[in-house]
């Protein structure tokens, strides 16, 4: 939904519902929204304005259900920055930032830190000293709708059974093993899958649109990465590499909600990591268009790794809730 739809619908009724099953029915006046069974409340929502008005009352305003609803708010109408929560009475009980609100862990985040890990300096092999890591949780870490796909993204901990046939195959395309350079047998694939997992600093995933794998990604703390001396990195700054295995799921439309989804459960994975970075190579063409100027990143530079000519890529906290918006 868009807001060109609400303009055109002024005349006529729309109907639709959360993934939840709960309904939804545009008209003239606005949005009537299940908040439960025989329970509907107002959103409304001038086009010339960034922001939208819940009208509910005070005790509503309490309900855990209103929260898929002011994701839906925020996911489908990319202009609202506010969501102003106002009683039946017309009195404003409350006001809610886009930014703040998907700073939120509740409705998406299933890990296990959420900057809740305490904090206490080790030193690696390497010599590398950091904060200890909490060690990544197996299953699943994070899900959200994306509405504009109708679809769910959800990243899990990547299964070394499991997976590791599926795995095999996506190192072994062409396009994949071109920038990863890894291809080979499973033997190969599963010492690889070995060796990041008991690496600590690094966690590896696979994300699945509607429970169908289709990318698998390396999440890692840039501070014990090989990425540390080629920019001013911070004790918390985080970082991932990519691919995409699943053909199905090549494309723009998908690219946006998968990098999307990966950068916020970094973000939400701790709260004091304030900055992401990326060193994809240099040449690396599809993947730089996707990521320059999306939520926050943008390329910084280039430079020289031992085996490759690089980009620097970096996406700021601030920025990156700032512009989250319609997908």
């Amino acid at each position: 939904m868009n807001n060109a739809e609400i303009v055109s619908e002024k005349q006529g009724i729309k109907k639709g519902a959360l993934p939840d099953g709960r309904l939804w029915t545009l008209d003239s006046e606005g949005y009537q929204c299940q908040l439960e069974l025989d329970n509907f409340f107002k959103v409304r929502h001038r086009i010339t304005s960034d922001f939208a008005q819940v009208h509910i009352s005070s005790h509503e305003a309490e309900s855990t259900g209103l929260n898929n609803w002011l994701d839906w708010v925020f996911g489908t109408h990319g202009d609202i920055k506010l969501v102003e929560i106002i009683s039946l009475g017309g009195k404003k009980i409350n006001e809610i930032l886009k930014s703040d609100f998907y700073q939120r862990k509740d409705l998406w985040y299933r890990g296990n830190n959420g900057g809740n890990f305490p904090l206490r300096w080790v030193e690696n092999e390497q010599g590398v000293k950091h904060p200890l890591r909490a060690k990544p949780v197996e299953g699943e870490v994070y899900r959200r709708h994306f509405y504009s796909l109708e679809m769910d993204l959800s990243l899990r901990h990547l299964d070394p059974d499991s997976d590791l046939e599926l795995f095999t195959s996506w190192m072994n395309m062409g396009r994949v093993a071109k920038f990863w350079e890894e291809e080979g047998g499973m033997d190969k694939q599963r010492k690889f899958i070995q060796d990041v997992i008991q690496d600590p600093h690094k966690y590896p995933l696979i994300a699945c649109f509607d429970d169908v794998p289709f990318a698998y990604f390396e999440v890692y703390w840039a501070l014990e990465d090989r990425i540390a001396p080629y920019y001013n990195c911070q004790p918390f700054d985080r970082g991932a590499h990519m691919l995409v295995g699943n053909s199905r799921f090549l494309g723009r439309r998908y690219a946006q909600a998968w990098f999307n989804a990966v950068s916020h459960f970094m973000f939400l994975d701790d709260c004091r990591t304030q900055t992401l970075v990326g060193e994809p190579r240099a040449d690396n063409g599809p993947l730089l268009k996707y990521i320059d100027g999306t939520f926050g990143w943008k390329k910084i530079k280039e430079f020289d790794f031992p085996h490759k000519r690089a980009a620097l890529v970096t996406c700021d906290r601030d920025e990156f809730f700032e512009s989250m918006g319609e997908i």
